[in-house]
């Protein structure tokens, strides 16, 4: 089984925590990376060896603050990875895709995405606790 990967967020990169013992991927925070193609290298590259051998189940929850077009382009390459793979495997995968309420945007771009690639998706308004 693959080791976590975990990328501690800065603030102009998200946090991402992919954890192979419970199927669950967090790509949290804010993503505007000065080098885009460079900072999800090694994600791009963790989840080709991933692709090998999946879990049965993997929720993948996009929760970002703020991203650029690079970004967002990032993500749905590995949405559309997570997809082949589970055309591939036959594994499950789902997303969860977070955003502010009011935030239109972000809104559709989760649906546009998961729709396209034919990927089951639950939108989640954000909610904030005091203790946050």
């Amino acid at each position: 089984m693959l080791q976590k990967l975990y990328i501690e967020s800065t603030t102009t990169t998200p946090r991402i925590c992919f954890d192979t013992e419970n199927g669950k991927f967090v790509i949290s925070g804010r993503s505007l990376p000065e080098d885009t193609e460079g900072f999800f290298a090694p994600v791009m590259k963790w989840l080709e060896d991933y692709s090998k051998e999946p879990n049965e189940e993997t929720e993948i929850e996009i929760n970002l603050d703020y991203y650029n077009s690079t970004s967002l382009k990032k993500i749905a390459d590995i949405l559309f990875l997570l997809k082949e793979t589970q055309k591939n495997t036959g594994k499950k995968v789902s997303v969860i895709w977070s955003y502010e309420d009011g935030d239109d945007s972000s809104q559709e771009n989760g649906e546009d995405l998961c729709y396209a690639l034919d990927l089951p998706l639950q939108l989640r308004i954000k909610t904030y606790d005091e203790d946050e």
